[in-house]
């Protein structure tokens, strides 16, 4: 398929699945209602959550620079969250297109490679999913009948994924440690393939394999870990701070274990391959809140848009200028 023809492809089906859930998402809701939920939060509790919002800016950057420190150790918690931004402010424009623009951010401020910043990218990720199913998994402990009878597919597909993603860490950890028998073992393969490229593949493999350098460091682990939880704890916190600025702590009773079941549903929403995980979130987020803690369907969706909306507008915010500023940079820099 010609590559122009495949990414329009991928172009229609993102914004076709993001225009599906949305539909799915707003469908018999009351836009009047809506509006003044939304805007009925208390300003306070805006500015908490965009604080909020930002600490997970930064733990994440934090986790970055753990993996990024063996071969990138110029790149300061600082750079890393502008990259972060950058990533997730071209994903609401271009869907998935972040994940290749924050090593280009990085590689345009630092000179840091984008072959092995992409390993580190693709452990982050596996990472982020074994995480969120922990969750899942901490939810259903509380909740396990419930989602069960609501979303019947979410246990058995969280524990698969759970295992997927600890095959997934495993291999790349020896994958990590026993470098070179790795590519003695594709070496043979790329060469049957095509002789000519066998050589520049492997070169990018073994730039690839440098990223995964930290997974080599036992004292990486604990920073990871310790991150991890920090930063999923923050999403929990920017939850149930939406549910307390909307009054839903008061009206519906909604408590800390109840914004740790939503951020484990609704996250699964941000896996789907929408701009800024619009429309999936937002449903899955609303209909967690409707089915399993029986709030309105208008109040659950303000709160689904709301809780977006604050991560959405800080990262494009954030973001958008920081691309801007470091591609004018780079321009000029080639041009001397």
């Amino acid at each position: 398929m010609n590559k122009t023809l495949k990414q329009i492809l991928q172009f229609v089906v993102s914004f076709g699945l993001m225009g599906l859930f949305l539909y799915w998402a707003f469908a018999g809701t009351d836009p009047q209602e809506l509006w003044q939920a939304i805007t009925g939060i208390s300003l306070p509790w805006v500015g908490l959550i965009f604080i909020t919002t930002l600490c997970t800016l930064v733990l994440r950057a934090w986790r970055w620079t753990v993996l990024m420190r063996p071969f990138a150790p110029q790149v300061t918690n600082l750079d890393a969250s502008l990259a972060i931004a950058i990533c997730y402010a071209a994903n609401v424009a271009i869907p998935r297109s972040g994940e290749v623009m924050r090593c280009v951010s990085l590689k345009w401020t630092k000179g840091a490679s984008i072959s092995a910043l992409m390993a580190t990218v693709v452990v982050e990720r596996i990472l982020d999913l074994f995480w969120l199913f922990i969750y899942v998994g901490a939810a259903l402990l509380l909740l396990r009948d419930r989602i069960n009878a609501e979303f019947p597919w979410m246990e058995k597909a969280s524990i698969v994924a759970l295992m997927g993603c600890l095959v997934a860490l495993i291999l790349l950890v020896l994958i990590s440690v026993y470098r070179e028998k790795a590519l003695d073992k594709i070496r043979p393969v790329l060469e049957r393939i095509s002789a000519k490229l066998a050589e520049p593949v492997l070169n990018i493999l073994k730039t690839f394999i440098v990223g995964l350098s930290a997974l080599q460091r036992p004292s990486a682990y604990l920073e990871i870990i310790i991150s991890s939880i920090l930063l999923n704890t923050g999403y929990v916190l920017i939850i149930y701070e939406t549910f307390y600025g909307m009054g839903f702590d008061r009206l519906y009773g909604l408590d800390e274990a109840a914004a740790l079941v939503i951020m484990a549903i609704s996250s699964i929403g941000v896996i789907a391959p929408t701009p800024g995980a619009a429309g999936s979130y937002h449903f899955l987020f609303s209909r967690a809140l409707h089915r399993l803690y029986m709030v309105p369907l208008n109040p659950a969706l303000a709160c689904a848009t709301l809780a977006h909306a604050m991560a959405t507008l800080t990262y494009v915010f954030i973001g958008g200028p920081a691309l801007l500023w470091q591609w004018r940079n780079n321009r000029r820099s080639a041009a001397i």
